[in-house]
């Protein structure tokens, strides 16, 4: 080196006569660039440098002239730094970021190499530039990204961020689980570039209104997505920057379809509890007054057969009729509110839609074609239902099929088959489920059902027929039947398209099957209980008057009262004078079930028949608890209660 004060190697000859300036003036611009310079032969070692590189590096001049490249600079991602010179040499000029070893410890600088004239031979300029704080402040950037990141992704909800141009800079993982793309093709597209035309509207909605506004938007909306129904509530609001730009949209969705058929579920339950109620209230005077009618109609009908009045005979089996229709309207409702299952048995599903099918092949017209198809490859398979309920869901589901085929010409087609994997959520109460299933399908080609429709068909009364073709109670007793035996009903269907309602009923293993008690077969006979005392009590005094007819033809004798604490009092104090007690369950100031309870307690050994219009204590079976011995619906069934009647008298 001939320049100590500039502390640069004398070769710096050829640049300083090129330039035309005198050597010091050179130097001292040279020496003044805040970059490190510094020239390599093309064996990588070093010929020059600039006094910059002497403030930064912790080696002597002596040291730094027996120097090669790889003595100063180390890769930043592992790249040899041998390849920087290969790259130069090949292609003129390299751009890179590496190390240098500096007094402070390593620093990041970023190198411009470029291929030069030397004075014997070609050389390598580097131009160095410190980025350390700059890289470092990137760094935090990134890291305080991958942080905000983790936040967001960790959100339960959908999160996102585009430019005013719709364009997405950011989603969570949510929004990509969502969406089905990987963050990479998400971000830079447009809400078009990612979603089907009904779900891009939905996320672009009020974006206008946003920025021309300057305000925040809320809604909510139930979108079709791989082919369900998904209820979706979205924030949006605008991001501002120093100058009180919006420069950014922000959304925030949360999945709501959970809440929402938890919602439906409870209104539906709801609706089902004031059904109940409902029913429960009108039912025992309902049948109080049915019986009344029955009843007697029933006694005036024996008179006219006395008298070969056929016409007269005509008339009363028609309101005899009508009245069984109302009892069995009211039956329905009973059944519908309280959710009977008492009848459940393990059965196959196979023979009871057989079953089902040839009793209702005489009520199809042959114009439309009625078709049954089991699928279950030769396997046995059970579920557990009541067979009588089965039987009356398979034809209330195919006479609504034939009623829907408006024009007399079509097919009905009934399934059932086995199903390993089932996944869906049920239209009758709104609940997600899954599993394995055994499906009663029953298709149609007729009108079809609106959506719209759909969502009502299983509320009670609730029709699409005409008036007086439908009480509006098929569907709803289905939904009692299906649900207590634990299964669901989905239902497809479009407007001229035809419907298909599929009922699951979850497999039962055949282990469970029960066995089917003997039924009590009672022969009409001769009563042999002619003249035993029957204490009758029923607030209702037409039912007392009917059934002391009844009874009296049948040669009992019947002490009748409208007040079942007297009832009880007279009872006490001639109990030896009486044989059996027939009793009403709602009546004022004491109710059957109590009346016969305090017998009970009191010691007396009596049978005792209960008669409900409804009660949720009434079931097929004797209440030993209430001293309780058999119970009786109304309206009556005259010949089942004389029956009975002889059955305990003969015990």
């Amino acid at each position: 080196m001939t320049n100590k004060s500039s502390n640069t190697p004398a070769n710096n000859d050829l640049a300083h006569q090129t330039s035309g300036l005198p050597q010091t003036e050179f130097d001292a611009i040279l020496n003044s660039i805040p970059d490190v310079l510094i020239r390599f032969n093309l064996s990588t070692k070093v010929v020059w440098w600039n006094k910059n590189l002497e403030d930064v590096i912790s080696l002597s001049q002596d040291k730094l002239l027996s120097c090669y490249i790889d003595d100063m600079f180390h890769s930043c991602d592992g790249t040899a730094i041998s390849s920087l010179i290969e790259n130069t040499i090949n292609y003129g000029n390299t751009e890179v970021d590496v190390f240098l070893s500096t007094s402070e410890g390593d620093k990041r600088y970023h190198l411009k190499c470029t291929l030069i004239e030397g004075t014997l031979e070609k050389e390598i300029l580097v131009v160095g530039r410190d980025i350390n704080e700059r890289s470092q402040m990137s760094d935090a950037l990134k890291q305080s990204q991958t942080q905000l990141q983790k936040l967001i992704d960790a959100l339960p909800f959908l999160v996102f961020l585009t430019t005013t141009d719709n364009k997405y800079l950011l989603a969570n993982k949510k929004f990509c689980e969502f969406v089905g793309l990987s963050i990479e093709k998400i971000i830079g597209f447009t809400s078009k570039d990612i979603f089907s035309k009904n779900v891009n509207k939905y996320f672009r909605r009020d974006n206008k209104k946003i920025l021309f506004d300057r305000c925040s938007v809320h809604y909510e909306n139930v979108l079709e997505i791989n082919r369900r129904n998904v209820s979706l509530s979205m924030d949006k609001f605008p991001l501002f920057d120093e100058e009180d730009n919006i420069y950014a949209i922000c959304g925030v969705v949360e999945d709501v379809t959970a809440q929402y058929q938890l919602q439906r579920q409870l209104q539906q339950t709801q609706k089902m509890e004031a059904i109940g109620q409902l029913t429960g209230g009108i039912a025992h005077d309902f049948n109080n007054v049915l019986a009344s009618i029955m009843g007697y109609t029933g006694l005036t009908k024996r008179c006219a057969v006395k008298y070969n009045d056929e016409t007269i005979t005509g008339y009363l089996s028609q309101i005899t009729r009508a009245g069984e229709r109302a009892r069995d309207l009211v039956q329905q409702l009973l059944a519908f509110s309280r959710g009977d299952v008492a009848g459940l048995q393990v059965l196959e599903p196979e023979p009871l839609a057989k079953e089902a099918i040839k009793m209702l092949a005489s009520l199809i017209p042959s114009s439309i074609s009625l078709n049954l198809k089991i699928r279950n490859n030769n396997l046995k398979y059970y579920i557990e239902v009541d067979p009588v309920q089965f039987n009356q869901s398979v034809m209330n589901l195919v006479i609504n099929s034939k009623d829907a085929i408006i024009d007399g010409f079509g097919t009905i087609d009934v399934s059932v088959e086995c199903l390993p994997k089932v996944r869906d959520v049920c239209d009758s109460c709104h609940s997600d489920f899954s599993g394995k299933y055994i499906r009663l399908s029953v298709t149609d080609s007729g009108i079809g059902i609106n959506k719209d429709m759909i969502r009502r068909i299983f509320d009670p009364f609730f029709t699409t027929k005409e008036i007086g073709k439908g009480s509006g109670m098929g569907l709803s007793m289905l939904h009692g039947i299906v649900h207590g035996s634990g299964g669901h009903i989905v239902v497809k269907s479009k407007p001229n398209h035809g419907t298909t309602i599929n009922v699951y009923f979850p497999e039962v293993k055949a282990t469970n099957i029960k066995e089917i008690d003997a039924e009590y077969i009672v022969e009409k006979q001769a009563s042999s209980n002619v003249g035993e005392t029957i204490l009758l009590i029923d607030d209702e005094t037409m039912i007392t008057q009917y059934l002391n007819e009844v009874l009296s033809a049948e040669g009992y004798k019947v002490i009748s009262f409208n007040d079942s604490i007297k009832g009880l009092k007279y009872f006490k104090e001639n109990h030896k004078n009486i044989d059996l007690i027939i009793t009403d369950q709602t009546m004022p100031g004491l109710t059957g079930l109590e009346l016969s309870k305090d017998i009970l307690k009191s010691g007396f050994d009596i049978p005792v028949i209960l008669c409900t219009g409804y009660s949720d204590l009434a079931n097929d079976s004797p209440n030993v608890d209430y001293g309780v011995d058999m119970f009786v619906d109304k309206p009556f069934d005259d010949q089942l209660l004389i029956e009975n009647i002889s059955k305990l008298l003969s015990t």
